[in-house]
Formats: structure tokens, sequence, C-alpha cells
């Protein structure tokens, strides 16, 4: 098996006495991209920065191709960074502004200059070429940290807050200008974001950060579909978690007791009987006449193409996203409300709070 290009181990870094990472190890292969999710102070950014050689570590280690950077200086380590803040410089026209790492590497100019050009091209950018960074507008000024970050073909790229150089693009937008980022051979790339769709759509691997602490990492449908914990499925998506009791488990599979209800759910190998919260996606559930768990109607709120149904049932109040609402639907209707079993995840209770 290959070695993974970027080795993150045990990686802690303490600010004002307070630990913005704590013993946070990642792994990412050669090519791949990988999201940082979380919310505010999570370490989405502290990672970008200790993988920069910005923030000094406490402890731990980092390996890039093979070669210890733990302690080696910024502008030696082969990453460029994107920044949110974009930190271009403001007495240089956009050009120089993307051809400037190329400077810094001996490029000569004719050169340094023709890649620029070709990198701001790529992200269909090229017309701002003159233009001093005073003169752009927030989410030209992000193209533009971004051409000057990929300009350099990096072994790894950092991009921080991807999706939020402009707010009405949508994320295929996004998406097709991180794939002209990066380019052709598919630089290996982290990017950090508090957007869980913009996560979703842009990478291939997302590792989930809370209170500097690594919460759970994989693919995108791992998280949304086998969150480790309570904070991860709520933090993913929209979800219903309903307390319940394992029963028991095999390979996988379980039987679980829901509010007196016996029903079929997953959870990881090996779950050991006892209490449990049961993670169910609110388009998964069924509203139906009859079904698993009875409910009556609280809300219902018509929104175009689905219709979101509050019921509070016996195991407390559940969401049902659905494009065929049963007739007659109204407050005060009782529904039963039906899942699949393996579209339902217990959430171990050590990782449930």
């Amino acid at each position: 098996m290959a070695s993974p290009l970027l080795s993150m181990d045990r990686v802690t870094a303490r600010q004002h006495g307070r630990a913005v990472l704590d013993a946070v190890s990642l792994r990412l292969g050669r090519g791949q991209t990988l999201a940082l999710l979380g919310p505010a102070g999570a370490g989405k950014t502290a990672i970008l920065l200790a993988l920069a050689g910005f923030l000094r570590l406490t402890s731990g280690s980092i390996r890039l191709a093979d070669r210890d950077i733990t302690a080696t200086a910024p502008e030696t380590r082969d990453i460029a960074m994107a920044f949110d803040t974009d930190a271009l410089f403001p007495h240089l026209p956009v050009l120089d502004n993307v051809a400037f790492g190329l400077k810094m590497r001996g490029v000569p100019r004719a050169a340094r200059r023709a890649q620029a050009l070709a990198a701001l091209q790529v992200l269909g950018i090229g017309g701002l070429a003159g233009k001093p960074p005073a003169r752009l507008d927030p989410a030209e000024r992000r193209l533009v940290a971004l051409a000057r970050a990929a300009v350099t073909h990096p072994a790894l790229l950092l991009v921080d807050e991807p999706a939020a150089s402009d707010a009405s693009a949508n994320r295929e937008d996004a998406r097709a200008v991180l794939r002209a980022a990066l380019g052709p051979d598919h630089t290996t790339a982290i990017l950090a974001t508090h957007d869980r769709a913009a996560a979703f759509a842009l990478a291939e691997r997302v590792a989930l950060l809370r209170n500097g602490r690594l919460e759970q990492q994989g693919t995108p449908q791992d998280l949304f579909d086998r969150p480790a914990t309570r904070f991860a499925a709520m933090f993913t998506g929209a979800c219903n978690l309903l307390p319940a009791i394992l029963l028991h488990e095999r390979d996988g599979a379980a039987v679980v007791n829901v509010a007196g209800v016996t029903a079929a759910a997953c959870c990881p190998p090996g779950m050991a009987a006892g209490p449990v919260t049961l993670c169910i996606r609110p388009h998964r559930v069924r509203a139906e006449a009859e079904g698993k768990l009875r409910g009556v109607v609280e809300r219902a709120d018509f929104q175009g193409a689905l219709t979101h149904v509050t019921l509070g049932t016996q195991a407390g109040q559940c969401l049902v996203e659905t494009a065929q609402p049963p007739p007659g639907l109204a407050p005060g209707v009782a529904l039963g409300l039906d899942w699949d079993g393996t579209d339902a995840w217990a959430i171990p209770p050590e990782a449930a709070s």
C-alpha cells in the first residue's frame, strides 16, 4: 500500500493557554481533496496554519512526501495557502500578485508572467491581470488569491472557505473553479469550511472537527449515513435523534426498541446492548396511515418540492420530509412513522453527548 502524501500524527497546538488543536491525526493520499468541516473555533484554520508553518506545535509531527516538516520554515514546505482574507499585496497589480511565488522560486520574469496569466485565464479572470487589488470585488480577490496559491503547483494546496468567494454562486460553480485550480494533475488539497454542503460537494474525504479535536473522518457519505457522535449527526444535516435500546447486534445489523416498538437498524459492529441514540434523516422517514411508531401531526409546512411534517411521538418530536404527503394532512391528525432498517443508525451512548 502506498504511503500517504501527508501525515499528521497527534498534532497539538496551544494559544493563550488553550488547546486550539488536540492530538489531531490525519492522512491524505496524493491527488486527494480533504475538507476540514466544523463550526467557528473548531480548529479548521489552525490545521491550515500548522501545515503551512505559521502555527507552532506543542507536540506531534507533520510529514509531507516522506519528509518531516514539523519544524521547517514555511517557505521550504512546498505548501501554498489561499487565505480566507485573500492577503493580496495592495501595491502590485493582479498579474504580479499571482506571479510573486514564482518570482521567489527564481522563475524568469517572462516565464512567470506567462504562467501567472495562464492561471488567471484558467479561473476565468484573465481580464483582471492589470488591475490593482483595490479595484476588485471580494469574489474576484479570492479568485486571484486562489490563482496565486495554485500557480506554483505545490505539493499541497490549502484553501480557507473555498465556497465563500461569492454567496450567490452555486456549489457546482465552486467545484468547477476548484477543479480548474487543481489542474489536470489534480494537486492534493485541503479545504477548510463551516458549510456542510460545500464540504460534501467539493471533497472526496471530510474531517469533522470540534473544539480542536477530530470528531470523525471519512467520505461525505460515511459522515452523513454513519455519524460517529450526536454532534456529527446534527452538524452534517437535519436528523431525528430518538432514544432507543439496542437489543442485539450481529455484523452491524441491529434490533432496537424505540418507545416500546421493536425495529431494525444498523450500528458499528460489536456494539454492546443497552441505551443508544437512533439517527434517522428526515427524508428517510415515511409518514403513513400505519407504521412502526405512532405520532400526531404538530405542523405541516409546504415548501415546494417537499413538505416538512413535524410529529409528536412517544420517542420525541420527529421530522419527516416527503414529496408525497398523505391525504388529509393537518395538525392533530394521527399517523404512523416507518423507515427501512438500513436508514436508521445507532449511535453509542459514550458518543451521543
